[in-house]
């Protein structure tokens, strides 16, 4: 496919393209950057979009799983952070706060404290931390759920108790 069939391609596409993801996606930006990144994908492959039985087909094909693909991140990291949780008390946060974490932290298993820390202090990122630790990136997700879950529960008991 040519640039100039490709750019007809994309005027005569782009709206459903963008209907098919606003299906999907409840938010305008998050659709449109979908269609622009399926686009992009598409324009990558150009040369081999003449091998496919129907562009139009594929294109749809490629918006679907990019759409999915943002509502399973989304999904994912719907649960606020570690420091959102933490000072979202009426209290402000203080060094006895901080030293109340560190201790619920070194109370977590190992798997636990070891991603938590690599996470939210070291600031390394999920692909990092998997590659280190040799896990999933679900493996990885998980584990930041349960120990932020424990974290939380242990200041709720304090607060409480």
């Amino acid at each position: 496919m040519t640039n100039q069939e490709f750019e007809i391609f994309v005027e005569r596409t782009r709206p459903k393209l963008l209907a098919i993801a606003h299906q999907y996606l409840s938010v305008t930006a998050d659709a449109e950057d979908v269609v622009q990144e399926a686009l992009l994908k598409l324009y990558a492959m150009r040369q081999r979009l003449d091998t496919y039985h129907s562009v139009d087909a594929l294109s749809v094909v490629v918006v679907k799983r990019l759409a999915l693909n943002v509502l399973r991140h989304e999904q994912r990291h719907h649960e606020t952070t570690l420091d959102e949780r933490v000072t979202s008390y009426e209290e402000p946060p203080s060094e006895e706060r901080y030293i109340e974490l560190l201790r619920a932290i070194d109370a977590l298993p190992d798997k636990q404290q070891m991603i938590l820390r690599m996470k939210h202090m070291e600031g390394m990122d999920i692909a990092e931390i998997a590659e280190l630790a040799g896990m999933s990136h679900d493996a990885i997700y998980q584990n930041l759920s349960r120990a932020r879950r424990a974290i939380l529960e242990q200041f709720k008991n304090r607060k409480n108790g």
